[in-house]
């Protein structure tokens, strides 16, 4: 049974926990508008450089080569705003999965030393029954462990896999960008 100052202690914690997770969620939300100004700063000033650069052009020729010679500049810009949403995203990810293992730990200590004081008073004889939850509670404990193993390979899959491509796209970009004319 919870005593009075465990459950305060408890509600102290999820209340801290809250807060340090909404501080979390508004220092990305602050984090992701700066990088959405940022990008819409330069895509202002690259706009204006271009339909400058255009309204010299002498010729249909000069306005195909021009545009052609924005566009790796542009997909290169796209790339670099996608990789930083992306690895702050990464590190939301990571700081929230630390808070939520974190919490999870002491849950699970919890609730062990929770079971531990009430089998100390089971009663003569149920000392099968208190074998059969110890089991239980070891193998569900190993259960978890496998499964965020599982979890953590799969990231680490995903995140292999995006990088993969981001260097396939690069190299084929490099390929596919037209020879500028003299």
């Amino acid at each position: 049974m919870m005593k009075n100052d465990q459950f305060t202690a408890a509600n102290e914690a999820a209340i801290e926990q809250f807060a340090n997770l909404a501080k979390l969620s508004l220092a990305n939300v602050e984090k992701f508008a700066q990088m959405g100004l940022s990008a819409a700063r330069e895509s202002v000033v690259q706009a204006t450089k271009h339909a400058q650069a255009l309204a010299g052009a002498r010729d249909v020729n000069e306005v195909i080569a021009i545009n052609s010679a924005a566009l790796e500049p542009a997909l290169k810009r796209t790339y670099a705003a996608s990789r930083s949403a992306f690895e702050a995203a990464n590190e939301s990810n990571d700081e929230i999965k630390r808070v939520f293992e974190k919490q999870n730990a002491k849950l699970q200590a919890a609730a062990v030393a929770t079971l531990e004081e009430a089998f100390r008073h089971a009663p003569a004889g149920s000392e099968t029954v208190v074998a059969n939850v110890r089991s239980a509670i070891a193998a569900a404990q190993s259960a978890y462990e496998n499964m965020a193993n599982v979890n953590k390979q799969i990231y680490d899959t995903v995140e292999k896999t995006v990088a993969q491509s981001v260097a396939t796209a690069q190299a084929a970009s490099g390929k596919a960008t037209p020879k500028r004319r003299k």
